[in-house]
């Protein structure tokens, strides 16, 4: 600025005093200079200019710290003459705090001309207003003078003209209130709450959040929850944190000798304004804090008002169950308090928990109905709400019900209510329908009770105390007293004996409601397991193992009345469609037990079976079944009392035809095979033989019968002679049961047995036409018992031949894994009728017939049965043929017979050609691969004979003795070369393409060989 602009004389002297300081700065006399320019030229009025001129002197004043922190931590005098430069002046050592606090004051003073030529800088502004703040008034900085205190107030000066313009910056607002916080000497709560009053009145709406942030933080002593902000102020970067919060994080916002103590009222006030005006979300914030001061009747409105908000949402993350839990504790730790504030904790309980009658939901309601009518809400509207918010509470309520009746009755007791608070356990067991709520509902109740005993008694203990205390302080008197009183007057005056008159009474009284305290309590552990099985018939009334078990336990107390009305309740409320763990059948059963059993009324029981055993029964039933057990039981009822006649009549009527009005159910009993049964029995018993054969008739006729139905009556008619009625029960019942029925197999095999019985070899032709018969319907799985018995029928009655027929003809039908045994089977018999040589042709079948394996052990067997003829040339032939069937790894038996075989009857030629074709089947089975399991299982049998030790055997036999050298020259092995058998799998699969041409080449000369041998010895077709 121009110096000619105002005249000196003007000019204060402090201000004069630090111009000078200020161009006596080369670097600062360069922004002077720039500013006292021409006033086109003239960078005044430039805010970039102002800011680095600012900057310039932070430099200054940066460098002074510096300097003097250096020259403090030399601990050293550098001499009067030391001096240093900084901003392009020398200055002395000595004078660098004087300069230092004289380039502060130069700062604000360069500040001040800044925001008064442009006063509309937000940039200067907040720049200045900083340096005041942090700089030229330190934080920890203690107000106790006047020049400080004159510091203080400039500040607040500036900060005040600064709002003049800027007014609408959150960011000034905020600085200001925390610089008045942090340095205010008097911590004056108006005061602060009148600038955030101001700043919420300034600013838009919009920037409030910044504002509430800060505000909640000062009343609350803590940072309020981020979910309760939506804007800037409830960020958690170090840009969006005011500095309230901030000091508030670091533990700097007041100080030890000046603590800012904030009444409760204006917390609440405060809180109330932001809760109800600006941020609904904040009311449980409100309710915890009110909690927190004691308000607990506030408390427990807005908590109400909360759970009726079916749109809140907390910002502490507390879920409506929790929320439940809060209001429920705020109501019953203090009822007094909660009843004043017009809270109907009851009512609300009871609208909660039983929403149908829908009287608790206006107790409920009656909280916000009123605003909704101030709002002009209609009638309509309000009425949908209050159903969402029924439903919505319904939905959050969970497995609140048991806690919610817990709270209510400690409601009274707390209350000192204590009838009211047992009425409400009566209510409570009798209306939840949860084994979890009941059992906490329970628990409670018990607690309870044991506590006023546990009350009573030291009462009473109490009572016995003082009594003692009292009659050692009248002793003591009346031995003291040396007057001529007597005694008489002496208790008058102390007035002792009507003490004790009314101490009796009350003791009296005492024992009287300490018995009746513990009868209550035993009474109610009695009722536990009928209060338990009423919340689960309450859950569950289909349920008729709980009917049964609730009947059971009043006949256990002796209350037979009260367990016939249950067991009639159950017949009312079970249906027939959900009923579980149980037949409905089982509760007229159990009634008429108990009418039978525990009252002798055997009338009253066959009135109950009368009830429900008729054409309209009182009860429809889903299955026949169950009305089938209903006869069932009468009909033993009238076995046990010997009621012979009615036992049969019932039974007979059970499956009698029903009126064509009948329930389906009662049409269905003519085919229960539970009453066929039961009826069945009776006749055989009681009735007449013409009575069971029309029994029995009328069952297949009905076609109900099973396969042992029919055994029986084919079998009860035997016994009575009549064969031929029961040969027909058997035909009856085969076409009733024709294969593949399973109880096909079971009659045929009862059927031909009973008929070989009774006429055995009398009647060939037609057993043999019962076989035929049965043979040609009979599956394949299932005829090789017919065959069998078959063949014995044959060999026992009729010709051997037509027997060795019926086994040829099993042969070729049974199954593939069965053909082996029948094989066998044929063999034998044919061997006993026949002769051996008759089997080479059924050996040559066999083999032709059967798989791999058994053809292998036919073979063998083939062999064997020629080695018995001492024909070694054809058992030989057949260990060639059958060696091609048998991998050496997995049957090594096969090959053990064959190595047996030429030690006992071949020559070294015709061992190493076993040993030839051995090698050929192993590189032909090559490929084949089995598992682990089978290995293992073959390598179990026990190895045969090396070529050496077959050798050494022969020699044996023969008588000769042989050197080592003739018998590798005998054996025709070279040693070193590779071993006599191939042991490892992994060396034929890498010789397997070589083997195979060898193997090829050595079957087709095995049999050329075969073919050249004399016919009668080698041609096995020939017999």
């Amino acid at each position: 600025m121009s110096s000619s602009t105002f005249n000196k004389n003007e000019i204060p002297s402090g201000t004069l005093r630090l111009m000078t300081e200020i161009v006596s700065y080369p670097i600062l006399l360069e922004h002077e200079e720039a500013m006292s320019l021409s006033t086109q030229e003239s960078s005044m009025y430039d805010v970039s200019s102002w800011i680095l001129y600012l900057s310039q002197i932070d430099e200054i004043l940066s460098s002074f710290q510096e300097t003097i922190h250096e020259s403090l931590q030399k601990k050293r005098n550098q001499g009067s003459y030391s001096t240093t430069t900084i901003g392009g002046r020398t200055l002395r050592m000595q004078e660098l705090g004087n300069q230092f606090h004289l380039m502060q004051q130069s700062r604000n003073l360069i500040s001040e001309r800044a925001v008064t030529l442009l006063p509309g800088s937000y940039k200067l502004w907040n720049d200045y207003l900083s340096f005041r703040c942090n700089v030229y008034f330190p934080r920890s900085y203690l107000i106790t003078s006047s020049e400080q205190s004159s510091r203080y107030k400039s500040t607040i000066s500036a900060f005040e003209r600064s709002l003049v313009r800027m007014n609408k910056y959150p960011r000034i607002w905020l600085k200001y209130i925390s610089f008045v916080i942090h340095n205010d000497s008097t911590c004056s709560v108006t005061n602060v709450r009148r600038l955030f009053n101001r700043a919420l009145l300034a600013l838009p709406a919009t920037q409030h959040d910044l504002i509430w942030t800060e505000y909640l933080t000062f009343i609350l002593k803590r940072v309020p929850p981020k979910g309760l902000f939506t804007g800037g102020g409830g960020g958690g970067s170090a840009k969006d944190i005011g500095p309230v919060t901030l000091s508030m994080q670091n533990g700097t916002l007041e100080d030890e000798r000046y603590p800012w103590n904030i009444p409760h009222e204006t917390a609440l006030r405060v809180l109330r304004r932001y809760a109800h005006y600006y941020n609904p979300t904040a009311r449980e914030l409100l309710a915890d804090v009110a909690l927190e001061f004691g308000r607990y009747g506030e408390a427990a409105v807005l908590y109400c008002e909360i759970l009726n908000d079916m749109d809140f949402l907390s910002a502490h993350g507390t879920t409506r169950h929790e929320l439940w839990i809060k209001f429920t504790d705020v109501c019953t730790e203090h009822p007094e308090d909660t009843r004043e504030s017009g809270i109907d904790f009851e009512g609300i309980v009871r609208g909660v928990l039983n929403p149908q009658g829908g009287e608790g939901w206006k107790v409920f309601d009656d909280t916000t109905r009123k605003e909704d009518e101030g709002d002009g809400v209609d009638e309509a509207e309000r009425q949908e709400k209050i159903r969402q918010q029924q439903a919505q509470l319904q939905a959050t309520l969970g497995e609140l019900e048991g806690t919610l009746w817990n709270k209510l009755a400690l409601y009274y007791i707390r209350s000192g209510e204590f009838e009211v608070a047992r009425s409400i356990y009566e209510e409570a067991m009798e209306s939840v329908s949860r084994v979890r709520d009941f059992s906490l509902i329970f628990d409670s109740y018990v607690k309870f009770e044991e506590n006023v005993i546990e009350v009573m008694m030291e009462n009473m203990n109490e009572d016995e105390d003082e009594e003692e205390v009292t009659e050692d302080t009248s002793s003591s008197l009346e031995h003291t007293n040396n007057s001529n009183m007597d005694r008489e007057d002496f208790d008058i005056l102390l007035g002792k004996k009507s003490k004790i008159t009314d101490e009796g009474a009350s003791e009296e009284n005492t024992t009287a409601d300490i018995e009746l305290a513990l009868a209550r309590a035993e009474n109610l552990m009695k009722r536990r397991p009928l209060l338990l099985n009423h919340v689960l018939l309450k859950q569950n009334p289909h349920n008729v193992a709980e009917w049964l078990k609730r009947s059971n336990l009043y006949l256990e107390c002796g209350q037979s009345s009260q367990a016939i009305a249950t067991l009639n309740d159950a017949m009312k409320k079970v249906s027939s469609k959900a009923a579980m763990n149980g037949s409905p059948a089982d509760s007229y059963k159990a009634l008429a037990s108990l009418y039978e059993d525990r009252l002798n009324d055997y009338t009253k029981a066959r009135s109950v079976f009368e009830r429900i055993c008729c054409p309209m029964p009182e009860y429809w039933f889903r299955d026949s079944d169950d009305l089938a057990q209903c006869y069932a039981a009468w009909v033993e009822m009238e076995l046990r009392h010997e009621h012979w006649d009615q036992a049969l009549s019932v039974a007979r009527r059970s499956v009698a035809n029903m009126p064509a009005g009948s329930p389906k159910v009662v049409r269905g009993l003519i085919k229960s095979l539970r009453l066929w049964n039961l009826l069945l029995d009776l006749e055989e018993s009681l009735g007449t033989l013409q009575t069971t054969k029309d029994a029995y008739n009328r069952l297949l006729e009905l076609k109900v019968a099973t396969p042992s139905q029919v055994l029986n009556f084919a079998s009860y008619l035997a016994e009575k002679k009549y064969f031929e009625e029961s040969f027909t029960a058997f035909e009856r019942g085969i076409d009733m049961f024709p294969f593949p029925h399973p109880g096909a197999k079971i009659l045929w095999k009862e059927y031909l047995q009973a008929f070989e019985l009774r006429y055995e070899g009398t009647k060939v032709h037609r057993m043999r036409e019962l076989f035929d018969r049965c043979l040609e319907s009979c599956p394949v799985e299932d005829c090789s018992t017919f065959f069998l018995l078959y063949g014995k029928f044959e060999e026992k009655f009729g010709l051997t031949k037509r027997a060795l027929s019926v086994y040829e003809k099993m042969c070729t039908t049974i199954p593939a894994t069965e053909k082996l045994s029948a094989y066998q089977l044929y063999v034998a018999q044919t061997i006993k009728y026949i002769g051996i040589t008759a089997t080479r042709p059924i050996y040559e079948r066999a083999i032709a017939a059967l798989d791999d394996t058994p053809a292998a052990k036919m073979c063998l067997d083939y062999a064997k049965m020629e080695a018995s003829l001492n024909e070694i040339d054809r058992a030989r032939t057949a260990f060639t043929y059958g060696a091609q069937l048998a991998d050496p790894r997995t049957n090594p038996e096969y090959w053990g017979e064959w190595h047996e075989f030429e030690v006992s009857y071949g020559n070294e030629e015709t061992f190493r050609e076993m040993l030839r074709v051995k090698r050929g089947v192993q590189a032909a089975f090559s490929t084949v691969n089995y598992s682990i399991a089978d290995l293992e299982t073959t390598s179990k049998v026990e190895a045969p004979l090396s070529h050496e030790e077959a050798i050494a055997m022969l020699a044996a036999q023969e008588g000769e003795e042989l050197d080592q050298t003739e018998i590798e020259k005998k054996s025709g092995f070279v040693k070193a070369k590779r071993a006599p058998e191939i042991k490892d799998l992994g060396e034929v699969e890498r010789r397997a393409a070589k083997l195979r041409k060898i193997t090829s080449g050595l079957i087709s000369s095995t049999e050329e060989r075969a073919n050249n041998f004399n016919d009668e010895e080698i041609d096995i077709d020939d017999d």
